[in-house]
């Protein structure tokens, strides 16, 4: 019998931008696996924008390897990712722990040494719960989609539980 996930985020943070790789490398974290839509840019955004590239050249020059695993399809995450001279996985079906595991074996990282970082509970958190790996989420980017702010709502209560960072 599995073991039930509790979808609490171990960190709670405004944005990607409040995350420094000093906190990361301080905490073991050696590879931080990044959700695209909502997290890194909204989903009207088709390329990163300059806070952006500077945050990922900033992460990377400290020595933390990012990498994109969304579970969107077609050119978007792969324009995203070779923008940002990134590895990605698209349809990664999260909640689904499969391919963030893949990944980890693929790049022979522990899931004590990797770190994943989204704006839902539901699927990004539950995702690095399963994987066994530190869980970040963040605010979403914007809200336009009613159906995703119903989906936010009934994440409210997950979210409060953790203390913002």
């Amino acid at each position: 019998m599995r073991k039930p996930i509790i979808p609490v985020p171990d960190i709670k943070l405004d944005s990607i931008y409040k995350l420094k790789p000093e906190f990361l490398l301080e905490a073991g974290i050696s590879l931080l696996v990044l959700d695209l839509d909502n997290t890194l840019a909204p989903y009207s955004h088709p390329i990163p924008n300059a806070q952006l590239r500077s945050w990922v050249d900033g992460m990377k020059e400290a020595g933390v390897e990012l990498f994109i695993l969304s579970n969107n399809h077609g050119s978007r995450p792969e324009r995203f990712a070779n923008e940002l001279c990134l590895d990605y996985l698209d349809r990664a079906r999260k909640p689904s722990a499969k391919k963030l595991l893949q990944v980890l074996r693929e790049k022979g990282i522990s899931p004590e040494k990797a770190a994943i970082i989204g704006d839902q509970i539901y699927t990004d958190v539950i995702c690095g719960k399963r994987a066994g790996v530190l869980t970040i989420i963040v605010k979403p980017i914007e809200l336009t989609n009613p159906l995703l702010a119903i989906r936010y709502g009934l994440e409210i209560p997950f979210r409060l539980i953790k203390k913002r960072k």
